[in-house]
């Protein structure tokens, strides 16, 4: 069937072939027919060799591809990669995601290239047993040596990533995006260095989401010296503080995450406050704020935003059982353009809430209500035709909701939820 399509099809720019039953054969069709490829998929195929791409490396189709992705291709070997290098000079961007046996070897023999995106993306769930750890700071160190255009780099719940490979991320100079989440291995040595290095001026987007070494000094370091940064997410740093919060006063996010830190509103007051009295006038207003699982924060948070962030587009507080319906009725007097709102295990709303929402519909398209006990199926039913996306249970909230000390909540009785 991909012979006759390759065939009918010469000019063909674009092929995704995850997750099908192909063999060296069809390897051997692209590099026959396909001159003109640009992006091509063999994500989760795990039926063709290293053979495969010796075809790629010697045929004359596929010269010009400029995006391949191998995600969960274990089957592929060092030699692999290196007819990958040889036959596909063009290449930019490599998404090599749930690839447990990647060596230094493999990536070293990869990086003739000047990369501008290399996707990884490790399953650590058995990270020990499977050999995660087999991606060390020698690999990063070549690929960034040998490709200073690099834009983009995703090296969530890579364990081998360290503060030393941070030194080589920060050799880049034109980085915009980058996540390391997950990389436990980071601390504010290896922040440090990003915020001296070459790409201070251009990142735009950061994710540390789950570095637990992380703490408030790299906050404050990230605040002084990332000036063009817009989206920050710092879910799940446990180190972190509400001084961590406060540095970011007067900083230029649209988009912040703030999930499970243990945070006050006093700190948020401050943080939106300062925004407010921002005097550059090409900034982004904050527009998307998670502060899901924050569970010391009250309805005073959400005044502080309602009352500062008037661009408020998205926010979500799921698990912010100490969030009532007064907080709602902040959001939508000072919130006019917020389109969506998720309140799941918010136990102390009320149907009250629901007439508070009504006054913003439109602009407000999605609503989220899972495990609130508190709102009845009548009222919440009367909220879905008037948005786009919306989903309400009474259920009782998980205990990973953190409610009272990872205790389950068992009453759908709103006043004994408070008593609790």
């Amino acid at each position: 069937m991909v012979q006759r399509i390759l065939e009918g099809c010469p000019c063909l720019l674009y092929l995704n072939l995850s997750c099908t039953l192909l063999t060296n054969k069809t390897l051997q069709e692209l590099s026959r027919n396909c001159l003109s490829l640009q992006y091509l998929s063999l994500a989760y195929c795990d039926r063709f060799t290293d053979e495969g791409f010796l075809y790629l490396a010697t045929g004359k189709g596929c010269h010009n591809l400029i995006h391949l992705n191998l995600s969960g291709c274990t089957q592929l070997t060092v030699a692999g990669f290196r007819y990958i290098s040889a036959g596909c000079p063009a290449l930019e961007e490599i998404v090599i995601n749930d690839m447990l046996t990647l060596s230094d070897s493999c990536v070293l023999v990869s990086v003739n290239h000047d990369v501008t995106a290399f996707i990884l993306h490790y399953v650590v769930h058995n990270a020990c047993a499977l050999g995660n750890y087999q991606l060390t700071d020698l690999s990063w160190n070549a690929l960034f040596r040998s490709s200073q255009g690099l834009r983009r780099l995703h090296a969530a719940e890579c364990p081998g990533m360290t503060d030393a490979s941070l030194k080589s991320v920060a050799s880049l100079q034109h980085l915009r995006y980058l996540n390391i989440s997950y990389c436990n291995r980071v601390t504010d040595v290896g922040v440090q260095y990003l915020t001296k290095g070459c790409s201070a001026n251009e990142l735009q987007e950061l994710n540390v989401s789950h570095c637990r070494h992380i703490t408030d000094i790299s906050v404050m370091r990230i605040a002084q010296r990332l000036c063009k940064l817009l989206h920050l997410n710092l879910s799940y740093c446990e180190r972190l503080t509400d001084s961590a919060v406060e540095w970011l006063g007067g900083s230029s996010l649209c988009s912040l995450d703030l999930s499970s830190l243990t945070l006050h509103h006093t700190s948020l007051i401050f943080f939106v406050s300062h925004n407010e009295q921002k005097l550059c006038k090409n900034v982004t207003d904050l527009e998307h704020v998670d502060i899901s699982h924050c569970v010391a924060l009250s309805d005073a948070a959400v005044r502080a935003f309602s009352f500062y962030c008037r661009g408020l587009v998205a926010l979500r507080m799921v698990g912010c059982f100490k969030m009532t319906d007064m907080a709602v009725q902040y959001l939508t007097s000072g919130s006019q353009y917020l389109r969506e709102l998720d309140v799941s295990g918010c136990v102390l709303l009320t149907d009250v809430t629901l007439r508070y929402l009504e006054r913003i519909c439109p602009p407000l398209s999605s609503i989220t209500m899972a495990c609130c006990s508190g709102i009845s199926r009548a009222a919440a039913s009367k909220l879905q035709p008037r948005v786009t996306y919306w989903e309400h249970s009474r259920d009782t909230p998980p205990y990973w909701f953190g409610y009272n000390m990872g205790h389950l909540v068992t009453s759908d009785d709103p006043s004994e939820v408070a008593k609790q």
